[in-house]
């Protein structure tokens, strides 16, 4: 095991540690940001001709894992199914409505829907984008919704 790769290791423990007790978002993307480009400075002088494209794929990974921890912790905060278990363990009366009631008020502050005439939502041009990226997904991973 070379140094860079013993660095690496010891990275990815941290960057785990980081994502287990660290619970706010932008602490853990200062955290991550922190790991990552710490492994690639520690590192960079020991880089060479030969070890060069390990080092990059390294860095890039410590990157990439620092983003999937975000999407995974963002899931779990945002989550309305584990936030009504929670409210539900916790002895709430309606967990259901006041998880739900929130999320048309969240898309119109982000741009994916506006109130129609009619009083209904309906999806922005935005809106629209972001529907057809998520059913190519779901298509493309077989998802049935």
């Amino acid at each position: 095991m070379t140094a860079v790769d013993a660095c690496g290791a010891l990275a990815l423990l941290l960057l785990l540690l980081v994502f287990y007790f660290v619970r706010r978002v932008p602490v853990y993307v200062a955290a991550g940001a922190a790991i990552t480009l710490g492994f690639a400075a520690a590192t960079f002088g020991t880089v060479n001709l030969a070890t060069v494209s390990n080092w990059v794929v390294m860095t890039l990974g410590l990157g990439a894992c620092t983003f999937g921890l975000l999407i995974v912790r963002v899931m779990l905060i945002r989550s309305v199914s584990l936030n009504m278990l929670r409210g539900i363990e916790g002895g709430a009366a309606d967990v259901f409505g006041e998880n739900i009631e929130t999320r048309p008020d969240e898309m119109r502050r982000i741009g994916l829907v506006s109130r129609a005439p009619s009083g209904e939502n309906a999806l922005t041009g935005f809106g629209r984008f972001v529907a057809g990226i998520v059913a190519t997904a779901y298509a493309i991973f077989r998802i049935k919704s």
